[in-house]
């Protein structure tokens, strides 16, 4: 080394290092990042699963609710639509208007229609899919997403369909039950016309209409093809009564005279009559005789069948005085004469009842009853007197 040079120190360039984690850190924190990624995946998946299944199951329970209605309303549907089909191939004739009865028929093609055509019920899609509470992975909580958003769409058209097709049907059967309605009134306005048209009927055929028209004797057919039918009888029968009547006044007006007279002293009950050769066991031949039925019911009314010999003898006033006391009978329903004939005198005994009335109407006479029943007391007389 030569003088004046200076020892230069050697030294060495320094190299980068850097430190590495553990290769069990990596793994760590490469598990978390994909547990975290997998967790948020299961919780998207799951809270979006949640929200379209509640979605879904909440059309679900509209549309089952609708459906049930939907099927309650076909099944009524199809009662109403058989009872008119029945009713429509019997109605007519004179008691209901054609043009009633021509909108019955196209009403009930109608509805008959409308049922054809209804739509058939489908079941339930919530079942198809697990509970949100379930656990499944989330890739199959994406395929049932996709799943069920596509069927809302479907469910919400089937819901809005049955709730029209509920709706159409509805409209159907209420229009063919307000036409049923419309026809029956009709028949029963123009039957209580048949009885004002017919005075010389029957009382009891003129009660078998009445009772048709009040819908108190059909035992729940009132509006139905068997309803109708039995209006249609009742009227037919109290026309036919209308015309035998008039027919045997014309034969028998002496009877039609008698009938007249026993009417005059009912004191309001109405009576029908009938006449034959032998009542209660006792001919026309050389006696009188005569049977008295009564009903308090309907206003009060009674059936007296009379013997020919009473036509044949009416100069007899004996003959006469059955006729009274048969009348009699027929007295004790009137709410002013019950409290008497089941009082202490009569007892409820009828022919002391109706033999003592017609003494006291004035016919002292053995065929007022005195003959076939013994005289009553002045008393029961008196009594019986104050039915009038």
């Amino acid at each position: 080394m030569e003088a004046g040079d200076h020892p230069t120190p050697h030294r060495s360039d320094p190299t980068a290092h850097r430190s590495r984690p553990p290769v069990a850190a990596i793994v760590a924190g490469t598990a978390v990042a994909l547990a975290l990624g997998v967790l948020g995946h299961q919780w998207i998946s799951t809270t979006a699963y949640e929200q379209v299944w509640t979605a879904l199951a909440s059309t679900e329970a509209e549309l089952t609710e609708t459906i049930d209605d939907y099927e309650a309303g076909l099944d009524r549907s199809g009662a109403v639509a058989a009872r008119a089909e029945a009713l429509r191939t019997v109605v007519g004739g004179d008691l209901v208007s054609p043009d009633l009865v021509e909108a019955l028929g196209a009403e009930t093609d109608q509805l008959t229609a409308s049922l054809d055509t209804a739509p058939a019920a489908s079941g339930p899609l919530t079942g198809l899919f697990d509970e949100p509470t379930e656990f499944s992975p989330a890739w199959e909580r994406y395929a049932d997403l996709v799943a069920m958003a596509e069927s809302l769409p479907e469910r919400s058209e089937a819901l809005e369909t049955f709730q029209q097709a509920e709706a159409e049907v509805r409209r159907a059967r209420e229009t063919v039950a307000e036409r049923v309605d419309a026809v029956f009134a009709n028949a029963r306005e123009r039957a209580d016309a048949e009885i004002a048209s017919h005075p010389l009927a029957t009382y009891r055929t003129v009660l078998d209409v009445r009772h048709l028209i009040d819908g108190s004797g059909v035992d729940g057919q009132s509006n139905s093809a068997t309803g109708f039918m039995q209006l249609v009888d009742a009227v037919t029968a109290l026309r036919a009564s209308q015309a035998a009547v008039e027919a045997a006044r014309a034969e028998h007006p002496r009877r039609a005279e008698i009938e007249d007279f026993a009417r005059s002293i009912s004191q309001g009950v109405t009576l029908d009559f009938e006449w034959a050769y032998e009542v209660a066991g006792v001919p026309s031949d050389g006696w009188y005789a005569g049977t008295a039925e009564f009903w308090p019911e309907d206003g009060g009314w009674g059936h007296l069948t009379l013997t020919y010999s009473i036509d044949d003898s009416w100069d007899d006033r004996n003959a006469e005085a059955v006729v009274v006391h048969e009348v009699g009978h027929t007295q004790a329903i009137r709410p002013s004469c019950a409290p008497i004939f089941e009082g202490a005198e009569f007892r409820r005994d009828h022919e002391m009842w109706a033999t003592a009335w017609a003494i006291g109407m004035g016919y002292d006479l053995p065929g007022a009853g005195i003959e076939a029943y013994g005289r009553p007391t002045d008393a029961q007389i008196a009594a019986a007197a104050q039915c009038r």
